[in-house]
């Protein structure tokens, strides 16, 4: 993907992109890329971010041309570092449990990304919100906060078929101090600090599972 020689001895510059609903997001994604890529050292990619809130939950008939548009605008950024686009990562909340709907959304949207993308692409549809995708990571959250400890039977459960959304499941449970939105990222960093994302078992969350998958494709 990364570091291919060009003319003149010039080291190719390529760039990542990532979109996504909402800052916390993005920031999680951009920490769990290097780990689940296994990029080496000397031919890792430079990791950008579309600021600009790219929202594809409701999209139907609407979505090629959002797509197009975000093609449009991660070209746009790399073109200004000197950068070829070779990957973007797309993340958007589901908003519902692994069901047949999400199998059909899945299916559109990753059609419709490696069809207006010409680049290798990864979907973050993330069943129900990223708090399931944490939960993968349960010895992170005392690392965060002491007190934080997650039940046994989160730790076993099925993590994409929590009803009544794992953002509120994780606020009864973590409540000295109550869990925002903000320390998402900060989960995530001590997950991939302590090696729990390298070691993870996918299979909890079948959309945190499907991601990997995407992105080992990846050329």
């Amino acid at each position: 993907m990364a570091g291919q020689k060009q003319a003149g001895g010039h080291r190719d510059k390529s760039v990542i992109a990532i979109a996504g609903e909402g800052q916390h997001d993005r920031d999680v994604l951009r920490q769990l890329l290097p780990v689940l890529c296994h990029w080496p050292a000397a031919r890792r990619p430079k990791i950008i971010e579309i600021k600009k809130k790219t929202s594809l939950n409701k999209a139907n008939y609407q979505l090629s041309p959002r797509l197009d548009k975000l093609r449009n605008q991660a070209e746009g950024q790399a073109k200004l570092l000197q950068a070829r686009l070779a990957g973007i990562v797309v993340h958007v909340d589901l908003d519902g449990v692994i069901d047949e709907a999400y199998e059909r959304r899945r299916t559109q949207l990753s059609t419709e990304l490696q069809k207006i993308f010409g680049c290798d692409t990864a979907l973050a549809l993330v069943a129900d919100e990223m708090e399931a995708w944490l939960m993968l990571f349960p010895d992170a959250f005392p690392k965060v906060n002491s007190t934080w400890k997650l039940t046994q039977q989160d730790r076993t459960r099925n993590l994409g078929t929590i009803s009544g959304g794992s953002k509120e499941l994780l606020k009864s449970r973590l409540t000295r101090p109550p869990y925002l939105m903000s320390h998402a990222p900060k989960v995530i960093e001590k997950a991939v600090a302590h090696g729990y994302v390298a070691s993870c078992d996918p299979s909890r969350n079948r959309s945190y599972a499907d991601f990997t998958a995407d992105l080992a494709q990846w050329k």
